[in-house]
């Protein structure tokens, strides 16, 4: 069973980020709020012979803790169905306005792998990824840009990997997310559109000299997009448990498919669970 830490943030559609619940600490108040999920999840891979193995593989345990002090913010917007590829974010706050936000963001844009960790066993690890060396997930630091409606939230990042991912670049990232109201249920929908500078896409799927095989061949792919699509929906159980499902779509567009590695186009996650708030 998979235990991982997320900290996220818990209002979808405002740019304020204190929270309720405040402790002081020599004299200095933070905002916080803790909760506690488990999530059942069936995901496919754009990779070639990937899936789900065990039953580990389809359970998530996770503490979300959201933490804000003047300005600073750690978070996931865990109202996502892709949340659990999506990770920790944190930045501090430039310019906070009504309607909009700008801030300095570091997040990951890409989750990394390792082929010893992908299969349950290293003997059963396929000959295609037979010592590939291990990818580091494309950890970035930018700025975000986040405009605020009624309902409706647009963020738009630019940022560079060079500072902390082994893979290099940059990336562009248009997220927009709306949320429908209907009866007890928060139903959000939301795309988003991402861009892959030559060198991040090079790092992720492409083959150098010193990696190719007969069945692995070299592969020096060029920029590319991925695009999103997801619907996610919650209700309260109770005063302190929520009920959550969601599902979402990756497409990749043809320089990541092109490489040896990948088998398909597409990536699609079905996830449901509960989250419990102290």
């Amino acid at each position: 069973m998979l235990l991982i830490l997320l900290l996220s943030m818990p209002c979808a559609f405002a740019n304020d980020k204190k929270l309720e619940k405040e402790t002081t600490i020599f004299d200095e108040t933070f905002s916080w709020q803790v909760m506690a999920g488990l999530t059942v999840y069936k995901s496919s891979s754009i990779f070639k012979d990937v899936e789900q193995q065990s039953v580990a593989n389809y359970l998530d345990i996770s503490l979300l803790v959201d933490l804000y002090y003047r300005g600073f913010f750690i978070q996931t917007n865990h109202r996502r169905a892709s949340s659990l590829n999506l990770g920790l974010e944190f930045g501090y706050q430039l310019v906070t306005n009504k309607d909009w936000q700008f801030d300095i963001i570091s997040k990951s844009y890409l989750s990394g792998y390792d082929p010893q960790y992908i299969w349950d066993e290293k003997e059963n690890i396929t000959p295609l990824f037979k010592d590939l060396p291990a990818r580091s997930s494309a950890d970035g630091i930018g700025f975000r840009y986040s405009h605020y409606y009624e309902n409706a939230e647009l963020s738009i990042d630019l940022a560079t990997l060079a500072p902390r991912s082994s893979s290099d670049g940059w990336v562009a990232n248009i997220y927009y997310s709306h949320l429908i109201p209907y009866r007890n249920w928060d139903i959000y929908f939301g795309t988003e559109l991402t861009y892959y500078s030559q060198k991040v896409v090079d790092y992720y799927v492409g083959i150098d000299a010193d990696e190719a095989l007969e069945i692995r061949p070299e592969y020096y792919p060029g920029n590319a997009f991925s695009f999103q699509i997801e619907v996610f929906a919650q209700r309260p159980i109770s005063e302190k448990w929520t009920f959550n499902t969601g599902l979402s779509s990756n497409y990749f567009s043809s320089n990541f498919q092109n490489s040896p590695l990948v088998g398909q186009s597409n990536e699609t996650q079905l996830m449901m669970g509960v989250i419990y708030v102290f």
